[in-house]
């Protein structure tokens, strides 16, 4: 490189130093703040952009301390970066909003997994088909234990980390299954979900009323943009459970998994924010 010359990474390396100085010199919060932004490239070199134009600043109702995120977060569950808890930010106001759960359906509950509950586990797993079909495999009180434990620290922004909900029947009361939602992209816009549900639950209306329960926390309530389902192409009562919720049948993957050892095809759904009707139908 001629000399006089700077790369582009002396220069990025330059800002970074110069951003690590100016947070080392006030408060921690106002740091951690403008960190925030910074980092997610608000501040720009411009003469018609400002910082506070491009970010919504607003309270976090797990912390009460002030956070900021890009306005086009607005509606959707981001993390705090104080508390670490999830946060919905507000599209108008100052005062962020909590994530919306548990979800009530007209006879279910889908809640976050709870202690009491390993003996409603212990029964689902003794059934053999719900054992395959589950998002986690627990065959014993001690690996049912050890989960319920796991999964009561995960939260609906942990990374890489299904969010995996209890969908509880309202007349018993007791768990008759599981929803499974796992964002697919970094933005946290598109997600997939997985239902599964006891033999003794199936047939009864209770999949539809879970899943369009499920369609309406994530469009309604944390703003995603797009969500899909997957499900084996001969099964024919999940095909059916996808089509009723109003998701559209986009693709199919020609043997791409094994079911007992013999090659099946994968159907995929998908459904948009503005295409989705909760309506029962």
């Amino acid at each position: 490189m001629p000399n006089g010359e700077i790369s582009s990474f002396e220069l990025r390396h330059s800002s970074f130093s110069l951003w690590a100085a100016i947070l080392d010199c006030i408060p921690r919060g106002i740091a951690q703040l403008y960190g925030r932004r910074a980092g997610l490239g608000a501040f720009i070199m411009s003469d018609d952009t400002t910082a506070e134009e491009q970010f919504i600043d607003f309270k976090c109702p797990g912390c009460g301390e002030q956070v900021s995120f890009p306005k086009t977060c607005a509606g959707r569950a981001q993390e705090c970066f104080n508390c670490n808890e999830p946060v919905i930010v507000p599209v108008s106001g100052d005062q962020g909003g909590r994530v919306p759960l548990p979800i009530a359906t007209a006879h279910l509950t889908l809640r976050k997994f709870r202690g009491a509950d390993w003996k409603d586990l212990m029964q689902l797993f003794s059934d053999d088909e719900f054992f395959d079909a589950a998002p986690v495999k627990l065959d014993g009180e001690e690996r049912v234990a050890r989960w319920l434990e796991a999964d009561a620290v995960v939260k609906l922004t942990s990374p890489g980390t299904p969010f995996i909900l209890a969908v509880q029947a309202l007349e018993t009361p007791k768990v008759i299954g599981f929803l499974t939602l796992r964002f697919s992209d970094a933005d946290r816009l598109q997600a997939v979900l997985d239902l599964v549900l006891h033999r003794d639950s199936q047939r009864h209306g209770l999949g539809a009323e879970a899943m369009t329960g499920a369609l309406g926390f994530c469009f309604k309530d944390i703003a995603l943009h797009r969500v899909q389902g997957f499900c084996g192409s001969s099964n024919t009562a999940a095909c059916r459970l996808f089509e009723k919720v109003g998701m559209r049948r986009e693709a199919e993957f020609v043997r791409d998994h094994k079911v007992k050892d013999q090659w099946a095809n994968t159907a995929a759904y998908a459904i948009l924010r503005e295409e989705f009707e909760p309506a029962a139908k």
